[in-house]
């Protein structure tokens, strides 16, 4: 097998405040690797084929004294993420050459992992190969995937037939699967809310009950028209004056599930949104709670994996993605997502030809 090519996108250098540039992603093609010379015993070589952006990515840009989710990026080195691989070669006990595998990767076209780089590996079922696309690993089958799955299960459940449910960026990455689980599997009035029209079209599309574009109606109006009667589980994705408006909305014993506050992400402290009205989590019993969705793999993720496939086949959950072809533009993808550019989950994808396609 000929040396091979390499395509890595390094980080740049911290950015603590303000939005981060597309500069801070920095091509680099000078490594090759040799898989004859350079796969050792133990070692296995792969080939990325689609890559993540996410949100979450922006606390590890930040030089900070502790992380929350990992380490910060390192400078000069690779970016990492929720990846979907290939095994070129491999000389490791568990792997075989032409497997599919997804988990945490640098973001390189090709690389060659050690034993411990190797057990963050989860290998894709061969049966699921050509029946849903490889990209759904690192979405609706994914990271995104299982972070509304667990923080429905662990958060807000108990849930009640025709309790009210809003979503926040409901069109992105995890709020569109939360809303369809909620409104297809649990049975739900669920409103959503996004950035544009389309998305609100999108939102109407997959079945959710109301939806209104945060630009051009007031959420206050919104929500009063939607939800008349209060709100009694809130998925937040935003922050700041939306959060203080929605626990107005709440009705006794709700459920508030945390999961990420994207409007405050590139601000400095000082002009971060404090929230007024926290005294009602007390008076209404309002359940606040947020995750990390590291934290419930090995309790959900065997559950999550067999079931959401099960909806996803059945057309209970559909997985809509914005897709950007090759690694060398991810930089780019990563700060439109950021932008809200993206309608569903925002994926790079990394090979010309995907090895598994869907027939359709």
């Amino acid at each position: 097998m000929a040396p091979v090519k390499v395509t890595s996108i390094l980080f740049k250098d911290f950015v603590n405040d303000g939005k981060v540039p597309e500069d801070t992603f920095v091509v680099n093609k000078e490594h090759s690797i040799d898989p004859e010379k350079d796969v050792k015993d133990g070692q296995i070589f792969l080939r990325l084929l689609y890559l993540s952006v996410d949100p979450y990515m922006r606390t590890r840009m930040r030089k900070m004294e502790s992380y929350y989710l990992g380490s910060g990026f390192e400078p000069g080195k690779p970016l990492a993420g929720g990846c979907v691989a290939q095994v070129v070669a491999s000389k490791a006990a568990g792997f075989a050459e032409g497997e599919v595998v997804s988990g945490m990767l640098p973001w390189s076209s090709h690389q060659v992992l050690d034993a411990g780089a190797q057990k963050g590996l989860q290998k894709v079922e061969p049966s699921l190969l050509g029946k849903v696309p490889l990209s759904y690993f690192v979405g609706v089958l994914g990271m995104p995937g299982m972070t509304a799955w667990a923080g429905l299960k662990k958060i807000a459940e108990p849930i009640k037939e025709g309790e009210v449910a809003l979503v926040s960026a409901a069109a992105g990455a995890v709020g569109l699967i939360v809303g369809q689980l909620l409104k297809n599997v649990y049975g739900c009035k669920v409103i959503g809310s996004a950035g544009s029209n389309d998305k609100v079209a999108l939102l109407h599309d997959v079945g959710f009950d109301a939806a209104f574009n945060y630009h051009t109606t007031p959420k206050e109006q919104a929500l009063k028209e939607a939800a008349p009667d209060g709100i009694d589980i809130y998925w937040e994705n935003v922050g700041g004056p939306v959060l203080e408006t929605v626990i107005e909305m709440c009705r006794t014993h709700a459920r508030i599930v945390a999961c990420g506050m994207i409007s405050q992400y590139d601000l400095p402290d000082e002009e971060k949104y404090g929230v007024k009205n926290l005294f009602h989590v007390i008076t209404k019993r309002i359940k606040m709670q947020g995750f990390v969705v590291g934290d419930y793999y090995a309790e959900l993720g065997k559950e999550f994996a067999t079931t959401m496939g099960e909806y996803v086949q059945q057309g209970k959950v559909k997985a809509v993605e914005h897709v950007t072809d090759g690694i060398e533009n991810a930089g780019r993808a990563w700060v439109e997502m950021m932008a809200g550019g993206n309608t569903g989950k925002a994926v790079v994808k990394v090979v010309a030809e995907d090895p598994f396609p869907v027939k359709k």
